[in-house]
């Protein structure tokens, strides 16, 4: 039974297997672990957002700055998060129960797993392009590749429909075995092998196409370190912010928890955190470097990572080998950041009928029919401005009332027992924490109201800046209304074993 005063167990309707807290015999991801699991987010995607910064108009220090901004923010987010992951060896969703109720942890749960649906799309996407680019190549057919008027997201599945969507179900079958195997009943074996080898191949891989790439075009490259700074004026502004806002990493500030809660300790948590500036920023210099060399050289700023190397990087068969580990580092990326906390999602909403196994089949139908990728296809900026900007607004209200619900609030104090339990103190108002959610919907009202055709002067760089401007008002919306000792902390239990 649970850990708790009360002789009552844990709810058939809240707990199962997948969902209790991680023993510490199963905390077995050290910091090198954690610090891969960053090492292999920061792939190929990533250097799409260096590369979307030029397009925006920045040179290349200018991006590399707003990025590491945009790193400090998500760092002091993700160590929040994360701290209770380790102590308490809980998911994000069993962690939100704490902040916004039992039944009201589905409301940050179902906007991730919207978000994630979302976000795999993009990514299975990318991973098609890089199958079928090599595919191309490797038939002999790049000469007609490159004969395309335009390297831009959806000329490939414009122009070879066919291939394309039989490499996207290769793709989707591929991440679907993996994630079959990475159960967390069993520490999540699979991931950890991931996580383990990815930093090194990830870093290597990125790391030899971009040494390779600006090696064979110095002149442009020198062009491209010169280019001149975007000026700082009214009109900038705004772009400046939608670019920010894509560098505060959103969806893992709510998400993290899903890996960290594996950790060994807050220890090996910090030192793997550091792979967010370290790696992140590595691959923007890449992307934006890359882009630059291309625009001095064409005129034309192609921004897809898969299009940069199938279009500018020779001789053939060096161009399908990275093609081969773009592929695979994307794949990796996607099981990360856009399967597994949709997977947690479902598990927590229904924990009583849905294994692993279901889970993992229903997040892949849902990813697939929702095709997100169809905005990415349409441009850079039309991405950003568009689901990039949505999500970041989506999300950061959360954001604000995690960190001061579990610092300020709670005092990092939780009881692990009531988190499964329908009359512990989580249970708040029929299973639902009305003051934090009074915080999100003020939040969100404020950064989506000029698109009702409500706003006043300054909004526009409010609504740009999205995820920050959506984190502090509902983080200071909820300090005001949320009265402390509704969390008796001199009585509070911290036990991260949760069942005995």
């Amino acid at each position: 039974m649970m850990n708790n005063e009360s002789n009552s167990g844990p709810s058939p309707l809240l707990y199962n297997a997948d969902i209790a807290p991680v023993s510490p015999e199963r905390k077995t991801w050290n910091a090198w672990a954690l610090f891969g699991v960053w090492a292999s987010i920061a792939s190929p995607s990533s250097m799409l957002v260096g590369s979307a910064g030029i397009v925006f108009g920045f040179n290349w220090w200018q991006v590399v700055t707003i990025a590491l901004i945009g790193d400090l923010v998500t760092l002091v987010a993700l160590i929040v998060q994360s701290h209770g992951a380790i102590i308490y060896g809980l998911a994000e969703p069993q962690l939100d129960r704490t902040r916004f109720g039992i039944w009201g942890t589905f409301i940050p749960s179902w906007a991730r797993f919207l978000v994630g649906l979302g976000f795999w799309g993009v990514q299975t996407f990318l991973i098609t392009e890089a199958l079928v680019s090599l595919w191309i190549i490797a038939m002999g057919h790049r000469t007609a590749l490159l004969a395309l008027h335009s390297l831009s997201p959806g000329m490939l599945v414009t122009h070879y429909p066919l291939l394309f969507w039989t490499m996207f179900v290769i793709a989707t079958s591929a991440q679907y075995v993996i994630l079959l195997k990475a159960q967390p009943i069993l520490s999540a074996p699979s991931l950890k092998w991931l996580s383990r080898w990815m930093p090194l191949l990830s870093i290597a891989v990125l790391t030899f196409v971009f040494i390779d790439f600006v090696s064979r075009y110095p002149i442009a490259l020198t062009q491209a370190m010169n280019q001149p700074a975007a000026p700082l004026t009214s009109a900038i502004i705004p772009v400046l912010l939608v670019f920010l806002s894509s560098n505060i990493h959103a969806t893992q500030v709510i998400s993290w928890p899903d890996m960290m809660r594996f950790g060994t300790s807050v220890r090996a948590m910090l030192l793997g955190q550091l792979g967010l500036p370290i790696i992140y920023t590595m691959t923007i210099i890449y992307g934006a470097l890359m882009t630059g060399v291309v625009h001095s050289l064409t005129g034309h700023t192609v921004y897809d990572p898969i299009l940069l190397v199938a279009g500018f990087l020779h001789p053939n068969w060096l161009t399908i080998i990275v093609l081969f580990f773009y592929a695979a580092l994307l794949m990796n990326t996607n099981i990360f950041s856009n399967s597994i906390p949709p997977v947690y999602d479902l598990n927590n909403t229904w924990p009583k009928h849905l294994t692993w196994t279901r889970g993992v089949t229903i997040v892949t139908i849902l990813g697939i029919a929702i095709g997100a990728w169809s905005l990415y296809a349409q441009g850079a900026y039309k991405y950003f401005n568009t689901w990039i900007l949505f999500v970041a607004s989506l999300l950061g209200p959360f954001a604000g009332v995690i960190i001061v619900d579990y610092v300020l609030i709670q005092r990092g104090h939780l009881n692990v027992s009531d988190i499964y339990r329908l009359d512990g103190r989580y249970y708040f108002y029929r299973g639902f924490n009305i003051r934090a959610i009074i915080a999100v919907a003020v939040a969100l009202f404020v950064v989506f109201m000029g698109h009702f055709g409500l706003s006043f002067p300054g909004w526009t760089y409010l609504s740009k800046a999205s995820w920050l401007t959506g984190a502090v008002i509902a983080g200071l919306c909820y300090m005001i209304i949320m009265p402390r000792q509704q969390i008796d902390v001199s009585k509070s239990k911290i036990k991260s074993k949760g069942l005995v």
